[in-house]
């Protein structure tokens, strides 16, 4: 899953089910509409529910590719395991899936159509192209921050990635 906007992970600490909460709670901000995101307190914003957690972290920009992060923390002997999943918003991976539907009907329609293929024939595959990078970095520069983050405040380990 390395090449795709999806990450699945497992953290592993020394602190009981209930620190986790807790932590967690100290770092999370209710889910605002922030029009403005100067009053900013916490680093992400999302909800905990019982063992479980959604969040995503809480940006001064513009970044559709961030990852969405949702967690269950679960309780082994003498250990706390973590289980994250980061993946696209699901409104950016609807869109971005009509998207490349769209280009791909495209450059079926270009190479069936049998005129002579030129450099302008290959477009769509650019735009595919520049459409993933794009996905990629974003997805990736954001997740890798949480990644840190998760560690730091948690106190964990990555045991699976």
């Amino acid at each position: 899953m390395e090449y795709l906007p999806f990450e699945h992970l497992i953290y592993k600490t020394n602190l009981s089910e209930q620190e986790v909460l807790t932590r967690l709670s100290d770092f999370i901000d209710k889910k605002k509409i922030r029009i403005f995101r100067n009053n900013i307190t916490k680093e992400y914003e999302g909800t905990i529910d019982g063992n479980s957690f959604e969040i995503s972290r809480i940006i001064k920009g513009r970044n559709s590719f961030q990852p969405q992060i949702s967690g269950e923390i679960r309780q082994n002997n003498y250990e706390t395991q973590i289980e994250i999943k980061m993946r696209l918003h699901w409104s950016v991976f609807i869109f971005l899936l009509f998207w490349c539907v769209f280009v791909c009907c495209a450059l079926i329609m270009i190479f069936t159509n049998g005129e002579k293929i030129s450099a302008v024939s290959f477009m769509p595959l650019l735009m595919l192209l520049v459409a993933y990078l794009f996905t990629m970095f974003g997805f990736k520069i954001e997740s890798k921050r949480s990644k840190k983050d998760l560690e730091k405040m948690l106190d964990a380990k990555i045991i699976k990635k």
